[in-house]
């Protein structure tokens, strides 16, 4: 059991490897994000399909999040024990046959128990990939990297969000699947060519005892315990809002799949644009200073949806909302690799399992407030992001910019 100190200690150097990877890991990073973020926005179009209200997916979102966030704990362990290029090759190669299945759905039951079969697996894609930079970059210069990972995963929800109802009715969604399962096919052949060797294998054999241990002594560390809660606060924030923006557009300006994926095409805009700047910032200057005013601006843009407007102007705030997003989760998954590196693997799988099992329960408590009326349900939404901002602000403080 390794000790985790209060700030990590920077090497010598600080990138180990080539670029090659960084690319390679965004590019399955952003496959991830825009499967994951393609069926909310569809979620009207699907229920007019199956003859549903939009009410019985329920759990399409929020039961995929929960299960994707569960499925990070296990991944993350075994990237650590065989490597993270081993259980990369298995995960892309299960969500292309669980991608290409869910394309065969012919009843709502069928589409949510195969969603949750496709979160099984991609569930660890993301977090290792977010390992794999962890490995090659200190934490001093993490912000810039993370900044380009994390713009991969921004343009996969952009895309996600927007494209997916746009190309609805072209292609309609079981071809646009299909699409997709032969880019995670086409993913697994170039990793295994291009690192049929992991450059950085795994050699820990501990025990479960030990990987137990490794949770609770990451919990018990104030700068650990305080940046999984957040994590947590964060994804239940956007996870909630997002999971039922499509339901939502769609009943107050009466928007068919095309106009909700205009509306929503800024989504994950700011962070593919900016997100080297946004991470540069962070290194720069702190994360004392960027996170909580991503907090803060984010909880205005939920506010400001709440009043009733035009679908253009929704979609601005929408644009600003996602940076607010950019300015939160990755640098607060830059604390999480650094905590220790002997278990980074596992230490992101748990903060990937804060992120997403808060955007499950985000997206059920939303659903449950926007019932009555959706306009209450951001203003309460709103009101909890503020007061983690102002939160942050405090706990974050000791966040300084880290000096080779």
């Amino acid at each position: 059991m390794s000790t985790i100190g209060p700030i990590a200690t920077v090497g010598p150097s600080d990138r180990i490897g080539g670029p090659g990877e960084l690319w390679s890991m965004s590019a399955v990073a952003f496959l991830v994000f825009y499967s994951n973020s393609m069926v909310a926005p569809l979620i009207p179009a699907l229920a007019h399909g199956f003859g549903v209200h939009p009410y019985a997916l329920n759990w399409l979102v929020p039961g995929f999040s929960l299960l994707y966030g569960s499925a990070t704990l296990l991944h993350g362990i075994l990237s650590d024990r065989f490597g993270r290029y081993e259980i990369l090759r298995v995960l892309l190669g299960l969500a292309a046959l669980t991608t290409f299945s869910l394309s065969f759905a012919t009843s709502v039951r069928e589409l949510i128990l195969l969603r949750l079969l496709s979160a099984a697996d991609t569930g660890g894609i993301a977090t290792i990939a977010l390992s794999v930079i962890g490995d090659h970059y200190s934490y001093a210069v993490q912000g810039r990297p993370m900044g380009r990972l994390f713009g991969a995963v921004a343009a996969g929800m952009a895309l996600g969000s927007s494209l997916g109802p746009l190309l609805n009715p072209v292609l309609g969604w079981r071809n646009e699947l299909r699409i997709l399962a032969l880019s995670f096919a086409a993913a697994v052949c170039w990793v295994c060519w291009r690192y049929s060797k992991d450059a950085h294998p795994r050699t820990t054999g501990d025990s479960l005892w030990s990987y137990g241990m490794e949770y609770r002594c990451v919990l018990d560390t104030p700068r650990g315990g305080r940046t999984l809660a957040f994590i947590f606060a964060n994804g239940a924030f956007h996870g909630g809002i997002f999971a039922w923006l499509g339901v939502l557009l769609a009943s107050r300006y009466q928007l068919s799949e095309v106009g909700i994926g205009l509306v929503l095409v800024g989504y994950g805009i700011p962070d593919l644009l900016f997100g080297l700047v946004i991470g540069s910032w962070g290194d720069r200057y702190g994360r004392r200073y960027v996170v909580p005013i991503g907090f803060l601006s984010a909880s205005i843009c939920a506010f400001l949806l709440a009043v009733r407007s035009t679908a253009l102007i929704s979609a601005l705030i929408i644009t600003v909302l996602s940076a607010g997003y950019d300015a939160t989760h990755p640098l607060m998954s830059s604390i999480t690799t650094s905590l220790d590196p002997k278990h980074r693997g596992q230490i992101t799988g748990l903060a990937t399992f804060a992120n997403f099992v808060g955007m499950g329960i985000g997206a059920l408590a939303f659903h449950r407030l926007m019932v009555p009326r959706s306009s209450e349900a951001l203003v309460c939404f709103g009101c909890f992001e503020f007061a983690v901002g102002v939160l942050a602000l405090y706990a974050f403080r000791a966040e300084v910019p880290v000096t080779v």
